[in-house]
């Protein structure tokens, strides 16, 4: 067995073995991510080799992500495949593992995945992490005053720059959204998998939101459809707008409806954060309550936590500045699976070291650790759980850590999936 980066020739391969593991229909998909995403780098497709044969393959995408005002380095794990006559046999893992050490020494702070098989990838670190979808049963047709935006389909050589700009000043201040520069946008694999708006409302030469709306209508008959964005993507697969434009998003959500109607969808489905306003207002606009659902088939890995609290400081002083506590100090080591370090909050600063003391241990599984960094959960709603789990903590405890790790939606657009 030999375990290595993959080499162009061996592209052909390596995407029949995807296909073999996986499904035909996304052949296209496949080879999009070797020769159409200006990402990727060879040492990025790791192989298993047997006897001469590629029997086994990850790749790790070479991402960042949005964490409030700060940006850390993301591995999105994907292309997770065994040739079937060759599982069961421990090649998976020893990839896995070989992944692990691979974002170890490229200099990555956390990896993401998503699966269905949750407890093969927890054997690794990575650990599950909820996932937020709502529901929209439409209730009888509705219609709508004429309003100064125009809606359009999505026009990619008039477009692009403006739903870029936008897309930045959306996202920018998330934490869990994928950094996308010009070119990601323009590369042939976002195309295939589906990255591109399909709608706009614009007024005077300016695009004020956009949409990525997958209907009935608009996509290629079921059977030549790529069968993960048959399978795994819902109505709503993205939105964006200007702040400085409020009114532009009533007039996408009403655009929405209309060509809900239109196709005689009944149903609306998407992955938004619960409060954004745009769920709010199709089931203000439609007449149609909401219901949301939670899935974990997102897992996150720590790769490293001491480079993580690093790139965190800016971020972590403005919560303690947005909090109005920056009078309050106090040192805590985190220890999160086998990794550890220590974070000290002095009168507003933080500093990050590698040193092994502190006057209070927090101790974290790492399923608990993600859902205070991404803001599903505060300290002060997991003091139950800490408590059960053998970590008590002061009041005044909890009080820092809950302004450092404050609530938050996290939110990571589903045509950034790897």
């Amino acid at each position: 067995m030999e375990i290595r980066a993959a080499k162009t020739s061996e592209f052909d391969e390596i995407t029949d073995l995807l296909c073999t593991a996986f499904v035909e229909k996304c052949r296209p998909r496949y080879a999009s991510q070797f020769y159409q995403d200006s990402s990727f780098q060879l040492h990025q497709s790791r192989v298993c080799v047997v006897d001469g044969k590629i029997v086994s393959h990850v790749r790790v995408s070479d991402r960042s992500i949005y964490m409030g005002q700060s940006v850390v380095k993301l591995g999105g794990v994907g292309m997770v495949a065994t040739l079937p006559e060759y599982r069961r046999r421990g090649y998976a893992s020893a990839l896995m593992q070989d992944a692990v050490a691979y974002m170890e020494s490229q200099g990555y702070d956390l990896s993401l995945l998503f699966t269905t098989i949750q407890p093969f990838y927890m054997n690794f670190g990575w650990a599950s992490f909820p996932q937020t979808n709502f529901q929209l049963e439409l209730r009888g047709r509705k219609t709508f005053e004429p309003s100064s935006w125009t809606t359009r389909p999505f026009d990619a050589q008039r477009d692009l720059t403006q739903i870029s700009q936008i897309y930045n000043e959306h996202n920018k201040h998330r934490t869990g959204t994928v950094v996308r520069s010009e070119q990601h946008w323009r590369d042939g694999y976002s195309h295939q998998v589906g990255m591109l708006p399909s709608l706009v409302v614009e007024r005077d030469g300016t695009i004020g939101a956009y949409a990525n709306l997958g209907l009935p209508a608009d996509s290629q008959d079921a059977e030549d459809m790529d069968a993960f964005l048959a399978t795994y993507y819902p109505n709503l697969r993205e939105v964006g707008y200007r702040r400085e434009h409020p009114d532009s998003l009533h007039a996408l959500s009403r655009a929405i409806l209309e060509q809900a109607y239109e196709r005689e969808v009944t149903r609306i489905s998407g992955r938004l954060p619960r409060h954004h306003p745009l769920t709010i207002l199709l089931s203000e606009e439609s007449g149609s309550p909401l219901s949301f659902s939670i899935e974990e088939r997102a897992m996150y890995r720590v790769i490293s936590l001491s480079s993580l609290f690093q790139k965190l400081i800016p971020e972590f002083e403005a919560r303690l500045q947005n909090a109005d506590m920056t009078e309050r100090s106090g040192s805590f080591r985190f220890l999160v699976g086998n990794q550890m370090c220590t974070l000290t909050v002095n009168r507003g600063t933080v500093r990050v070291t590698a040193d092994e003391r502190g006057p209070t241990d927090v101790s974290l599984d790492t399923y608990r650790f993600l859902k205070l960094l991404f803001g599903d959960a505060t300290f002060a709603q997991l003091d139950e759980l800490n408590r059960v789990k053998g970590l008590s903590l002061q009041s005044d405890e909890i009080a820092t850590l809950s302004a450092l790790f404050p609530k938050g939606e996290p939110m990571h657009w589903i045509c950034d999936y790897f």
